[in-house]
């Protein structure tokens, strides 16, 4: 299975949870091992939260990853970590 595939894979799983983690990026995957496998972690819940009923409006994450509402201070949801894990897919 492709390493993007697990990133998309983890960002479903999460959301299902009702978590969001508000800091991916690239620092924050790590390799579980050395082989071919790809078996991806995300790191540092240092910032996440459960989503509520209610949109969270404070402004957290790193710059470059993080989405546009977050930074215009509007209400955000989950999918902040959707657009953040686009952008590594774009980089990469």
């Amino acid at each position: 299975m492709p390493w993007n595939t697990y990133i998309q894979k983890y960002d479903i799983s999460i959301s299902e949870k009702n978590i969001m983690h508000r800091d991916i990026k690239p620092e924050n995957i790590l390799l579980k091992d050395k082989s071919d496998k790809f078996d991806l972690k995300i790191a540092d819940f240092g910032l996440a939260s459960y989503t509520e009923t209610d949109l969270l409006i404070t402004r957290c994450g790193t710059p470059g990853y993080v989405a546009p509402e977050i930074l215009e201070d509007k209400k955000y949801n989950e999918k902040v970590d959707v657009f953040s894990a686009g952008i590594i897919l774009y980089i990469l």
